[in-house]
């Protein structure tokens, strides 16, 4: 079974650790880099070609989709998922134009594992229809 590659951008390390202990559940996601800061995950996104990065957005509005076209600039192949707060619905609606696929934070234990093998089936299966 090929192995779904997890690129997690997050600063604090309580937040990393807690993406961590969720990722680790399920045996065919790896952590592949975790990066503390936008510069070392545009290195890491060259070096590891993650299929998934993990983003909290705890930044504002405007330097969030700063940063999320950036790395789909960087990584087109990779899916961007957002953790996000269901208020900032700002957030919620850029996210949407670039194709970032987002999860409410009280969402995140239930939710991110079924995500992620869901946006990589759904690119696999993309890959792999004639257009």
């Amino acid at each position: 079974m090929k192995k779904i590659k997890v690129l997690i951008v997050e600063e604090y390390e309580g937040i990393i650790q807690v993406f961590r202990r969720l990722l680790r559940t399920a045996p065919e996601i790896e952590i592949v880099w975790e990066a503390r800061s936008e510069v070392e995950a545009i290195t890491a996104l060259e070096m590891f070609k993650p299929d998934i990065i993990l983003i909290n957005a705890s930044s504002s509005s405007r330097q969030a989709t700063k940063k999320w076209k950036e790395f789909k600039t960087q990584a087109p192949e990779s899916r961007l998922v957002v953790l996000t707060i269901p208020e900032n619905s700002n957030q919620v609606r850029q996210a949407k134009a670039l194709g970032v696929t987002f999860l409410a934070k009280e969402e995140t234990v239930r939710a991110l594992v079924p995500t992620i093998r869901h946006l990589v089936e759904t690119s696999s299966m993309e890959k792999c229809t004639p257009r």
